[in-house]
């Protein structure tokens, strides 16, 4: 879904780079209309552009949009008649999203679910959306709450209190991070009889202490995670949610830099540029080790104020592997997996399996499609990616996450669907072959990298099952309602 501001950037990102791997047709953009009047104080006065009073300002009306339009375009209904099951809503600033997809995906068809949130662990009065259960005489609904209204709800229901932490250090209102999953059938039913229409309010920001004065024109609005409330009788029993670190599922993009450095001082994820690309890798690296992959730990360093760890930057495309479940058949020997903390690791392809490696450097090992390639006894050795701070750039990604990719030495190995092989990796170790073993001490230059290593979007924690190592790590962490 788009908006009258975003449409046409989101169209010409999508052409720029080839649908990202997708074909033109898989996906289909629906877009808001102009949205609604914006409103400039307590009163609803609306608000006007400042270059022409005669003009009115006008905001999207929220992604709770994206209901009504799937209806109303034909296009929910449209993916039931295609053989689809499922859908999954997802918010775009959050890179991490996809790594837990399929557990939840999971959860939702062993319980029968029609609609199911994902959420990480909240620290009370923290701006996030929290999941609750929500009672009025017989009638129960478990749904999302937001931050600005939970504590006044809890200090007038159920603690005087408010939203105060537990003795796990966090909320015991789990946050909502807006990853949906829902039953494509029951969906589709519903916005018939609904049209998919979600209640409407409005949100103001203040800018003093007294909630008299907006910090910027607000607007009505409805949000995705409502849908809840549209829910009659017995389908009200069919909402859950699924608790997942969050390491592991969220990580926004959302804010600008020095925003981010006011949150991170105060000990609250920044969500910015540099954290949500850190994150992306920190995630994999999470699941490289759970598998029994030794994974070293890169150091801190700090980008325009903002404090991350730098390395291993692992990125394991999806054409590689998607899950967990997929990695362990990807590395089909983890133990005989090194990767050292300073180390940049980049796979791709389904073709490809990685059965022993060890990396203190850089690689970059692709398989094209159709060809399959198996990397055994392989060490590469070599100066690597360095992450250089940049203060101020011309290049906009590396302006906001602070510094660029200083690419002083790679290894590549491309596995060709004509049987041969690029890079110093030799022609006779391919699969099933009992080859001496592989080494790369070091490679070609590289040029200094002027874009991000990868298209990868960038995007608190109590101890939990998501830091045990085995086979049941991702679902000993999961919680259902």
């Amino acid at each position: 879904m788009t908006s009258g501001d975003t449409n046409d950037k989101t169209v010409a990102l999508l052409s720029a780079n080839n649908y990202f791997g997708m074909e033109k047709d898989q996906i289909t953009i629906v877009q808001q209309g102009q949205g609604v009047p914006a409103l400039y104080d307590n009163d609803a006065h609306i608000a006007v552009d400042s270059d022409d009073p005669y003009d009115i300002q006008m905001k999207p009306h929220g992604h709770g949009d994206i209901h009504a339009l799937l209806h109303s375009n034909g296009v929910a209904k449209a993916w039931k008649s295609q053989g689809m099951k499922w859908t999954v809503f997802f918010q775009d600033t959050n890179g991490l999203a996809f790594h837990t997809l399929a557990l939840s995906l999971g959860v939702s068809s062993k319980m029968g679910l029609i609609m199911n949130s994902i959420t990480c662990p909240r620290k009370a009065k923290q701006a996030i959306g929290a999941i609750t259960k929500l009672t009025k005489g017989n009638e129960q609904k478990t749904m999302n709450v937001e931050y600005n209204q939970l504590d006044p709800l809890l200090r007038a229901t159920v603690s005087p209190e408010g939203d105060v932490n537990d003795e796990t250090g966090f909320s015991p209102y789990p946050g909502n991070i807006n990853q949906l999953v829902f039953n494509l059938d029951s969906y589709v039913s519903i916005l018939e009889r609904t049209k998919g229409v979600m209640p409407e309010f409005v949100n103001p920001k203040y800018a003093d202490a007294k909630k008299t004065i907006f910090k910027k024109p607000t607007r009505l609005e409805c949000m995705m995670q409502d849908f809840p409330t549209v829910l009659q009788g017995a389908e009200t029993e069919k909402v859950g949610f699924t608790s997942l670190a969050s390491e592991l599922c969220f990580s926004p993009v959302k804010n600008a830099t020095a925003d981010g450095v006011a949150l991170q001082q105060k000990g609250t994820q920044p969500g910015v540029a540099a954290t949500g690309e850190a994150d992306q890798s920190s995630a994999v690296c999470r699941i490289l080790r759970s598998i029994g992959c030794q994974v070293g730990e890169g150091s801190k360093v700090t980008f325009n104020g903002i404090e991350v760890n730098s390395g291993p930057d692992c990125v394991l495309k999806p054409s590689f592997g998607a899950c967990a479940t997929e990695f362990k058949k990807k590395f089909p020997n983890p133990a005989a997996v090194k990767i050292s903390g300073r180390s940049s690791l980049v796979l791709s392809g389904q073709g490809l399996t990685i059965e022993s490696l060890e990396l203190d450097g850089a690689a970059v090992i692709e398989c094209e499609e159709g060809a399959t390639g198996i990397i055994r006894n392989l060490t590469v050795k070599n100066k690597g990616w360095v992450k250089n701070p940049v203060g101020s750039s011309d290049i906009e990604i590396i302006r906001m996450r602070g510094y660029d990719m200083l690419r002083h030495e790679t290894e590549k190995i491309v596995f060709k669907k004509d049987g041969s092989i690029e890079g110093n990796y030799s022609n006779s170790v391919k699969s099933g072959s009992k080859a001496a073993p592989a080494v790369v001490e070091k490679s070609k230059p590289a040029p200094v990298a002027q874009k991000p290593v990868s298209k990868s979007v960038p995007v608190n924690l109590t101890k939990s099952a998501s830091e045990e190592q085995g086979d049941d790590q991702f679902c000993n962490g999961c919680t259902i309602l």
